[in-house]
């Protein structure tokens, strides 16, 4: 038998909100570290930037549990795949 798993909607929402506050804070410290990138998006992992494209692209191309920032604060999290193959998708926080 499977253990089944309960959210409360509001611990997801408060959770969701610390990932995506964390991640601006790594972001805007990396853009602070590389100048010359204001635009596209840091890339986050761990909560350190490490790297930086100019828009949003295939999540193939990132591990599972990768965030991006963009210029607006959007932040997005590679989801789905493996770490071998890359992510599926991007999906907002």
């Amino acid at each position: 038998m499977q253990a089944r798993r309960v959210f409360c909607a509001g611990a997801v929402i408060e959770e969701a909100r610390a990932v995506a506050q964390q991640a601006r804070a790594a972001a805007e410290a990396w853009r602070e570290s590389w100048p010359g990138h204001a635009g596209g998006v840091v890339l986050v992992w761990d909560g350190e930037g490490y790297g930086w494209k100019n828009c949003l692209r295939d999540a193939g191309h990132e591990r599972p549990g990768a965030l991006a920032v963009d210029a607006d604060g959007n932040v997005y999290r590679a989801e789905g795949g493996n770490d071998l193959d890359g992510a599926s998708v991007w999906v907002v926080v």
